[in-house]
């Protein structure tokens, strides 16, 4: 049941955050009188979750995760989920990865990525837009602000090879090399050399001398191997080392 029945939304804003903070107390369902000022007044709605007066609460916070289209239409996205974050405490990861699903594609999910994640940032946003359009740019644009290890997290979590690419466009040829590898680990048959060529130059030599170090399988040092066959030397390489590893898998 809505506490916010017969009530103003806006005149008796101070009385509706009274009662939902009493419903907090309680550890009571307070999604009925959210979504009652979601449908009869977002700009309400936003006040209350959002506004000068707005607890921080980690429960009001994710609760309101369940409304946020509406708040959606009253505040734009960039400055309705900085807010959030500002008030969510230990639902900020909830909150970053609801911001990645419904905006993946979103430029300002970068900022947003570092303030919760600190060294893997951008894993979850990549993750998040995998499959999607913007995957690439997205890539690109947290591999510029140095997302060095979510960007290899993902690599290893997709078998994309876009991270890879992403990294060796900024010059990070170390990350990209193991990138490169976590991928293959992942996905075999994943065309990161090509991929890396085109982000790089046609010779990408010195990121495979590099991704050797970063090899723990035979099965991604033989892809590796294979993908490189227009290189000679390093292929040849690759093949000693893949004989030489006792891991199959």
């Amino acid at each position: 049941m809505s506490v916010a029945t017969g009530l103003d939304p806006r005149q008796d804003i101070a009385l509706i955050r009274e009662r939902i903070s009493l419903q907090l107390h309680r550890d009571e369902d307070i999604g009925p009188t959210l979504s009652d000022l979601a449908e009869r007044d977002p700009i309400a709605l936003a006040d209350l979750v959002l506004g000068p007066r707005a607890q921080s609460e980690p429960s009001l916070i994710r609760a309101s995760l369940q409304v946020v289209e509406a708040m959606e239409r009253a505040v734009a996205p960039n400055g309705l989920y900085r807010r959030l974050m500002d008030l969510s405490g230990s639902a900020a990861p909830e909150v970053l990865a609801f911001a990645s699903r419904r905006h993946p594609a979103a430029s300002w999910m970068v900022q947003l990525s570092r303030r919760v994640e600190g060294q893997e940032a951008g894993h979850t946003h990549l993750l998040a837009a995998a499959g999607h359009p913007a995957f690439t740019t997205a890539c690109w644009a947290h591999a510029e602000a140095g997302h060095r290890r979510g960007l290899i997290a993902t690599a290893a979590a997709t078998g994309l090879p876009e991270p890879a690419a992403a990294l060796a466009a900024i010059g990070d040829l170390d990350g990209a090399a193991e990138a490169a590898v976590r991928i293959l680990e992942h996905t075999p048959e994943s065309p990161v050399v090509a991929t890396l060529a085109a982000a790089w130059g046609p010779d990408v030599r010195p990121i495979l001398h590099r991704a050797v170090s970063h090899l723990r399988t035979r099965t991604s040092a033989e892809a590796l191997r294979t993908q490189s066959v227009r290189y000679p030397r390093i292929a040849a390489m690759l093949e000693r080392v893949a004989r030489g590893m006792v891991q199959t898998t």
